[in-house]
């Protein structure tokens, strides 16, 4: 299955990075249709293919294979169709996260 991106030209994620006094946030408007209209596969060394440069698999630094199954905090991914970016979870509106 080809890779196809969701464009959405007229929404606004305004995106921020703010340090607080107990560290950096990260805030964003997640769109509903990020969720529904494109679906996505998780991550693997499969679905990546070959380095184009060594001609070899992607894979973890024991020679395994990648699979991208957790998010940034740990957060078990939908197998069936991974939130996109590095944060599971599928709900609109704003978030912020702690990042640092």
């Amino acid at each position: 299955m080809p890779l196809a991106c969701l464009l959405k030209a007229n929404f606004d994620p305004g995106i921020k990075l703010t340090q607080k006094a107990d560290g950096w946030f990260l805030t964003l408007t997640r769109d509903p249709a990020w969720s529904t209209e494109q679906p996505r596969k998780l991550v693997t060394s499969e679905l990546l293919g070959k380095a184009v440069i060594p001609d070899l698999p992607f894979e973890n630094p024991d020679g395994s294979p990648v699979k991208i199954d957790t998010d940034y905090f740990g957060k078990k991914r939908d197998s069936n169709n991974p939130f996109p970016g590095p944060f599971e979870n599928s709900s609109a509106g704003s978030l912020t996260i702690k990042v640092w």
